[in-house]
């Protein structure tokens, strides 16, 4: 389990329907801690300016950070993420989270 200094952090789950991988990591995020408070962000509906759309979908941010360091595109749009190395399990997210500050 995560421990209770996630709570005080923003977390933004970002996708959107179609992206293959939205589902899945959504789902991983979950099993990390089922209690965390997640905002679902459909990057399909922000308004072109919104900086969250620098990232792909999916993403998760921490503090408007993402999660695994990836900087945001300027001008960005709506995009599937390229995740080369396969999406993070649920270890992977679980290390990140406790590394966050």
């Amino acid at each position: 389990m995560v421990t209770s200094c996630t709570t005080s952090k923003h977390i933004a789950f970002l996708g959107f329907e179609g992206c293959p991988n939205t589902p899945e990591l959504k789902k991983r995020l979950v099993e990390v801690d089922p209690s965390l408070q997640i905002e679902d962000v459909d990057l399909m509906s922000l308004e072109s300016n919104d900086f969250r759309l620098g990232w792909g979908a999916p993403t998760i941010l921490v503090n408007n950070e993402d999660l695994f360091g990836v900087q945001p595109t300027k001008n960005g749009n709506a995009s599937c993420r390229n995740w080369s190395g396969g999406l993070p399990s649920v270890d992977d997210i679980r290390e990140a989270l406790r590394r966050t500050s």
